[in-house]
């Protein structure tokens, strides 16, 4: 009994931990979701959560973003490698696509998604794929008006991460960073560092 008593409580301390990322989240009108980039496979941002100096960020990175995604250097960087879908195991054997499966699903409509300026528990963005939004820590978004680009980058990062989330459930990484599921070779973790390495080698 003492045990059930003690998986309730952590299962209720975790939901309130994954929770927190949403508080003062204001839903998605029709009118909400605004274009970043002529490209057809980018997303529209849903930006009802955003005052206009974060929009303005986040509008002008994720249009950087998909100019990347829809480059021929990103796509032979991805073709290159077979690339861990997650860090679990299936059967045993690693969760694994080629580089021509990660580019096709790239390739295709990205979903729009919502942001939510607020800073996750324990992250710096968190992803409800099943509501399509991202919550992503007020500071990182602020670092897009930074004068080093090394940290405008990492809202490079952080967007092109998180919308492989939104891209598919499938792309976890829970447990990542270990020499059996290495950053560079995990799709959320590996496509982020590619395209923010990109982004810094056009903006020299």
């Amino acid at each position: 009994m003492r045990h059930l008593l003690l998986l309730l409580t952590i299962s209720i301390i975790l939901s309130g931990c994954l929770s927190w990322a949403w508080r003062g989240y204001k839903k998605p009108g029709p009118d909400d979701f605004e274009s970043v980039s002529p490209l057809t496979n980018c997303m529209k941002i849903g930006t009802q959560n955003l005052n206009e100096k974060r929009k303005k960020a986040i509008k002008e990175a994720t249009a950087d973003v998909c100019k990347i995604l829809a480059s021929d250097e990103f796509k032979q960087r991805v073709l290159a490698q077979q690339w861990l879908v997650s860090c679990d195991l299936i059967n045993g054997q690693p969760d694994v696509m080629t580089g021509q499966q990660v580019f096709d699903l790239i390739n295709k409509k990205i979903p729009d998604y919502s942001v939510h300026p607020r800073h996750p528990w324990n992250a710096i963005a968190q992803t409800d794929p099943a509501n399509d939004r991202v919550a992503i820590k007020p500071a990182r978004i602020k670092n897009w008006n930074a004068t080093d680009k090394k940290e405008r980058a990492n809202l490079i990062n952080t967007i092109a991460h998180e919308t492989m989330h939104i891209l598919s459930g499938s792309f976890r990484d829970g447990g990542h960073g270990t020499t059996e599921c290495p950053d560079a070779r995990l799709v959320s973790y590996g496509i982020g560092n590619l395209v923010e390495e990109l982004w810094l080698a056009s903006h020299p």
